[in-house]
């Protein structure tokens, strides 16, 4: 029983490790290997920015000026605001701007949905109205660089791309509960540039995304549409490309409660697309199916029930000397790996002002990070099983 134990508890150490910072260490080193995919920028095709929206009047009128200002041909591109039964002014200021805008490119429209009924309602309600091929989804509180469309576009032009993500950067890093959170998404870049150049990017972010239009339509029963769009588009043969020039900033939550509600919708969302989704997962035979989603997403999923495994077994064990020596070893061998992985990030970020360098005294907040999702998970889980989740969103006060 005790050997079956050690065994059990080997394993589990090792999908952590695999987990914290074996799968993030190796698709950094793919990325800093990697080459930068051929573009050619003369491709610059038609594109219709969705911006779904539900109260937004803080931000719309910011949003829509960034997005009327892209460094792309004015004629390329149009802006679809989705209003999904706004009771501010969102809906009043997006008309606002479009008659004082006229008719000059970009061209811009502002429809409503008759009632609310979440994202992915709006994503497919706003895609009858596209006039391009491809469509572009992006939020109301995000900023794009001026850039985005330069960068992104070209890639369409190869007919196995199906879809392809930008970067997402925090604009509030000097926060202190924020900057856990930019620390996370430089991990985010590193592991989705390895997934890139390997096969494909695992997801790509709700705040930008660009995908061809009739490859599919968003599942309305989903929280994470997001993911949902890239595995289905996956699952038809199609690669979804990360492009880490593209780059959107969104403030981060700045209170627990805040952080909990986004962590806890986007988990669930996970949740509901390893059940969906699963069988593809399964009998994919490349990389994606086989090491991308399972280390990105699917390990994530059960790390807390892992974790908390590990005190259970030291008690089946019963014996202090074994429990000392396992948790020293883990420890030592976490931390040269993580060291390692932390030189590998200013490799690959460098000296980018989006970028906070890291020191020690972050050390507490990263674990506060970690500690506060494996909660968020366990409570995720809890809320699926009993059905008490909606693909309505609440949107985070503190990230407006």
């Amino acid at each position: 029983m005790i050997l079956i134990m050690l065994f059990v508890l080997i394993g589990v150490s090792i999908l952590l490790i695999w987990q914290f910072v074996g799968y993030p260490l190796l698709m950094a080193t793919i990325a800093l290997e990697a080459k930068p995919r051929a573009k050619d920028y003369t491709y610059q095709p038609f594109v219709s920015i969705l911006v779904p929206t539900y109260n937004e009047e803080s931000v719309i009128a910011k949003r829509l000026e960034n997005l009327l200002n892209l460094n792309y041909p004015k004629d390329n591109y149009e802006i679809i605001v989705v209003d999904s039964g706004s009771l501010d002014r969102t809906v009043s200021i997006a008309q606002g701007i479009l008659r004082g805008h006229g008719n000059l490119n970009p061209q811009m429209k502002v429809i409503q949905e008759k009632e609310r009924r979440g994202k992915a309602s709006a994503i497919n309600f706003g895609k009858r109205y596209a006039s391009g091929d491809l469509v572009l989804v992006t939020d109301a509180n995000a900023t794009f660089d001026p850039d985005v469309l330069l960068e992104i576009m070209p890639h369409f032009k190869d007919p196995e791309v199906g879809a392809v993500g930008g970067r997402y950067c925090v604009a509030n890093p000097e926060d202190a509960l924020a900057a856990p959170t930019s620390f996370y998404w430089d991990l985010e870049y590193m592991m989705r540039v390895g997934e890139s150049a390997l096969d494909s990017a695992c997801l790509f972010h709700g705040e930008i995304n660009a995908w061809r239009k009739d490859l599919v339509d968003a599942d309305v029963q989903m929280l994470s549409e997001d993911l949902d769009m890239c595995i289905s588009i996956k699952a038809k043969g199609y690669r979804i490309v990360y492009e880490p020039n593209a780059v959107v900033y969104e403030p981060a939550a700045t209170t627990p409660e805040d952080q909990i509600k986004q962590r806890k919708r986007t988990t669930i969302g996970t949740i509901q697309n390893l059940f969906k989704h699963g069988k593809f997962l399964i009998s994919s035979g490349d990389w994606y199916g086989r090491l991308i989603f399972p280390s990105h997403k699917a390990l994530v999923m059960v790390s807390p029930f892992m974790l908390l495994s590990i005190p259970i077994i030291y008690v089946v064990i019963g014996d202090l000397q074994i429990a000392l020596a396992h948790c020293v070893f883990t420890l030592v061998l976490f931390t040269g790996l993580f060291a390692t992985l932390l030189c590998l990030r200013s490799r690959l970020l460098g000296k980018r002002s989006e970028t906070p360098s890291f020191s020690l005294s972050s050390l507490p907040k990263i674990v506060y990070y970690v500690l506060l999702n494996e909660y968020i998970i366990l409570l995720a889980w809890k809320d699926f099983l009993f059905g008490r989740y909606s693909v309505l969103w609440e949107k985070a006060t503190t990230t407006r």
